[in-house]
């Protein structure tokens, strides 16, 4: 109560100041903004072109800006909690899980994200670090959330679901805008937005962000001795669009550097120091840093008759130098499109993408490796991973009232030395003037990555002066250091996984007041991976042990990457939006995913273990998303997001371990502007009556997530 009554005076103490006019973008125009029909929505992200949502056969939602302002969310990964049939799981303060249609891992290869058609998706460790997307979200003008395969339009990773970003144009962008936003769990944020026109054809913008905060909400014990420890981010991006006659060209940089406090150490087994005696584990405080900048051009030629040509060129690096992932690449993204409305009565899109990653992990000291808790290690340290892609979509309208799509991507991969096919078709038809139902099928891949190929992560613990003891009656026990080593192999014989899905859907809109969607959905994946023991050895040292002791023991388990699996997922995806009144909106989703495993070779003789985990996953998700103008001052927002608990098989044995938790999250956002002349204050609670709650089994060790109330303050001015 202290903390909203300390936030009310504040805010109360801030509109006192004397402050320009607002720029047209205030919250008056936003408390005005109706739905959008989803004849007058359009998208890129299911084809590439700009089309109609409501003639697009696949899956497709949209997050909006203003649904994206409302929803008090501070990160990409909390706005994604608004889609329809994605898993959004919170590690800690800064770390996520998100699943479309798949298993939930802090890594997720299956799911391809991207900003303005750049690939924000890690190719050196197959998965999106979701704190280090380089993007600021008053710079979004909407999301596009594709479900299902998009493989032939997008390439590798674009398999369960697409996630493509799309910021504003520099003439649409903010201007003058500076934001500051205060809250417990010391957090802090500053934005800075600014843009305008340069000359008659020529528009630049620009941001720059400072974010910080603990790196956890937790009142957990394992974290008290730490509270010290900070996360801080800084962001900027820069955008020029010129225009002029049948040409446009759009330039980005930008980029995003994050600092975190961590602690870290190294084991001093006594064999490799002989003589010292010291402590067994040595830690210390260290900051993690990682980064990536990235730099682009597109160019967009409209050549006359329906007919358009596109050239986007991209350069991005991207380091960190965490233990798990001490590594770094360049990027290199160049791709070409050509479309044309008029072909055969149809249209028709091809286009070629070409992409080079200049790879490096930083090699380690032989002791290193035996002695850090974990690290990642590679075969051999740079590697130049390329892919080359050609691929076409056809739309035909086979009659008034249908139409079919039909489209092929051959991509090549230099890693495994093959070229893999993505088809899709897919067709659609017209109900009535507000009605769609349509039907497809599609392949995608998951592009092969260094992480369980030509990599091996070890992990190590040791202790000294321990009891090992024999399994006599009584049991013989001697006094022994004690170093265990485990090592997960890469294979290079890895198959590539891939994935046939097919759909089923039905959309239904009334107006700018009323939508409607919901499709079904089956898929069959193959080379799905899992870890084999394939071998075991223990080692006994006699001499250099700690004092007292006899000798070390040391126990070494090799496992390796193999892909004994696969799977036949089905579930389905509601989705509605629904605006009663001009002062009330209502969004909700409803989704539902089953996933069957099997298993082939000598691993699946001896246990049902890895098809049981595979299949581990929360069954129901839904969300709900409240938005009410109480007056043309006041409006609240309210969040709802549920997770329904994972029901372990009993070959996992301790089922409150191995478990999803049930999951209810309850978000809340009141926003104030007491003129369009003044600043608009928000106050936010995110998890309300809901403490302490932990979103990951108990096997993941994830932390528990507290309440979190901050306020913010925005303001804009001509």
């Amino acid at each position: 109560m202290l903390k909203v009554s300390l936030a009310v005076t504040t805010a109360c103490l801030s509109l006192q100041i004397s402050s320009p006019a607002f720029a047209d973008t205030d919250l008056s125009d936003l408390l005005d903004m109706p739905l959008e029909s989803l004849s007058e929505t359009k998208v890129v992200s299911a084809t590439r072109t700009a089309l109609s949502l409501a003639d697009i056969p696949a899956a497709v939602h949209v997050i909006s800006s203003k649904e994206i302002q409302r929803s008090g969310a501070r990160s990409v990964a909390d706005v994604l909690t608004l889609a329809p049939g994605l898993h959004v799981a919170k590690y800690s303060n800064y770390d996520w899980g998100i699943a479309a249609r798949s298993p939930n891992e802090t890594l997720s290869n299956t799911m391809l994200v991207m900003v303005d058609g750049r690939s924000v998706f890690n190719g050196m460790f197959s998965g999106v670090d979701w704190d280090l997307i380089p993007v600021s979200l008053d710079s979004i003008e909407r999301i596009e959330v594709v479900m299902g395969p998009v493989g032939t339009i997008w390439g590798g990773n674009a398999v369960n679901a697409v996630v493509n970003i799309i910021t504003y144009d520099a003439e649409d962008a903010p201007r003058n805008k500076v934001s500051a936003s205060v809250g417990n769990y010391h957090y802090k944020e500053a934005r800075i937005h600014h843009g305008g026109q340069v000359t008659d054809n020529l528009y630049m913008s620009g941001y720059a962000e400072l974010v910080e905060h603990m790196p956890w909400t937790s009142d957990e014990g394992r974290v008290q001795p730490i509270q010290h420890f900070r996360v801080q981010t800084e962001r900027f991006g820069v955008r020029g669009d010129y225009q002029k006659n049948d040409r446009e060209v759009s330039f980005q940089l930008g980029g995003i550097r994050s600092r975190e406090d961590y602690n870290w150490g190294s084991y001093h087994p006594h064999f490799l120091t002989p003589g010292v005696d010291g402590p067994d584990y040595v830690n210390y405080e260290t900051e993690m840093l990682a980064e990536e900048y990235f730099a682009g051009v597109k160019f967009l030629q409209e050549l006359g008759d329906s007919k358009q040509w596109e050239q986007q060129f991209w350069l991005t690096y991207s380091s960190s130098d965490s233990s798990d992932r001490n590594a770094y690449f360049t990027r290199i993204d160049s791709e070409t499109r050509y479309s044309d409305n008029s072909v055969w009565g149809g249209q028709l899109t091809v286009g070629f993408d070409y992409r080079l990653i200049d790879e490096y992990f930083r090699p380690y000291e032989q002791n290193e490796i035996y002695t850090s808790p974990y690290v990642r290690v590679a075969d051999e340290p740079g590697f130049v991973n390329q892919s080359a892609a050609v691929y076409f979509n056809y739309t035909y309208p086979l009659t008034d009232t249908t139409s079919l799509m039909v489209g092929n991507r051959w991509q090549y991969f230099n890693m495994v030395s093959e070229t893999f096919s993505q088809p899709q078709v897919r067709v659609m038809q017209d109900v009535g003037d507000n009605q769609r139902v349509w039907a497809g099928w599609g392949r995608a891949v998951v592009t092969p990555a260094r992480q369980g190929r030509t990599t091996d992560f070890h992990e190590n613990a040791y202790g000294s002066n321990l009891a090992f003891c024999d399994q006599g009656t009584p049991p013989n026990c001697i006094p022994v250091d004690y170093l265990q080593i485990i090592e997960n192999h890469g294979n290079e014989d890895l198959p590539v996984q891939n994935v046939d899905t097919y759909e089923l859907g039905y959309r239904f809109w009334e107006g700018n007041r009323f939508q409607f969607d919901a499709n079904l959905f089956y898929s069959e994946e193959d080379g799905i991976t899992a870890w084999q023991l394939i071998n075991s050895q223990r080692v006994f040292l006699p001499e250099n042990s700690s004092p007292g002791t006899v000798g070390t023991i040391i126990d070494v388990f090799q496992y390796q990457h193999i892909a004994p699996l696969s799977s036949q997922t089905y579930g389905g995806e509601l989705s509605m939006k629904w605006q009663p009144s001009s002062a009330v909106q209502v969004n909700a989703s409803y989704s539902y995913r089953e996933i069957k495993a099997d298993c082939h070779g000598a691993i699946c003789s001896s246990t049902d273990l890895p098809m049981r985990s595979y299949e581990n996953e929360p069954v129901h998700l839904a969300n709900a998303l409240i938005m009410w103008d109480i007056t043309s001052q006041w409006w609240v927002t309210n969040v709802l997001n549920y997770v329904h608990a994972s029901n372990p098989d009993d070959v996992l044995q301790d089922d409150e371990y191995y478990a999803w938790p049930e999951v209810l999250t309850w978000d809340m956002v009141i926003g104030w502007q007491a003129s369009e002349h003044m600043p608009l204050v928000t106050l936010s609670a995110e998890s309300l009556f809901n403490d302490q709650v932990n979103e990951f089994p108990e096997s993941y060790r994830g932390f528990n997530n507290g309440t979190q109330y901050w306020l913010e303050v925005d303001w804009q001015w001509k």
